[in-house]
Formats: C-alpha cells, sequence, structure tokens
C-alpha cells in the first residue's frame, strides 16, 4: 500500500511539473507576451533617448550657472543684448511672396 501512495505522488509530482512546463512555454509564446515584449523594448528604448536628453540638459543648465561665457550667450540670443560699444545688425529674412500667376488665352492662329 505504501508503494502505491509513492508511485501516485510520483505521477502526481510529474503531472504537476508538466503541466507547470507548458504553462511557461505556452505563457512565453503567446501573443500578448509577446505584444509586451515588443512594447518593453520600445520604451526602454525611448527611456535611453530621454536618459541622453536629460544629460545634455544637465550639462547645460550647469554651464548657465557657473559659466559666464554661456551666459553671456544666451542673453545674446534670447533677449537680444549688447555691450554699450556694441552694434547690433539684425537683419529679417525677406518674406516669401505669393506669385500668382494669371492664364493667358492661347491662339489658335498660329
Amino acid at each position: 500500500m505504501e508503494n502505491i501512495i509513492k508511485l501516485l505522488l510520483g505521477f502526481a509530482f510529474i503531472i504537476l511539473v508538466g503541466q507547470l512546463g507548458y504553462q511557461v512555454y505556452a505563457q512565453a509564446n503567446s501573443p500578448t507576451y509577446l505584444k509586451l515584449t515588443n512594447d518593453l523594448s520600445e520604451v526602454e528604448a525611448g527611456n535611453s533617448k530621454i536618459r541622453e536628453t536629460n544629460d545634455l540638459l544637465k550639462v547645460k543648465i550647469e554651464a548657465l550657472r557657473t559659466d559666464p561665457r554661456a551666459i553671456e550667450r544666451k542673453v545674446r540670443d534670447e533677449l537680444g543684448m549688447a555691450r554699450p560699444d556694441e552694434v547690433i545688425i539684425m537683419l529679417k529674412r525677406p518674406e516669401e511672396r505669393q506669385v500668382e500667376f494669371e492664364p493667358r488665352p492661347v491662339d489658335d492662329a498660329t
């Protein structure tokens, strides 16, 4: 009787391990799992780009806090400020003109 119980427990264990393996394999190949894996890759790539942008912005912020040349460049570019002995010449781009063509009548006599 004891051998039969051990045999039944062994079969139950084998069936349980087999079912667990099947569930893991089935989930790994399911469309939802594959889509989520793809989405995760896209999000991680986006995070990497954002990290690079943040690092660049941190460098710019630090330069604006400590580098007088960076501060001067920013003030000149954005506020149009100049030193007292400088003259600023601002050139505007010519506005794009819209040229309208009127159709000419075609002479059939030629």
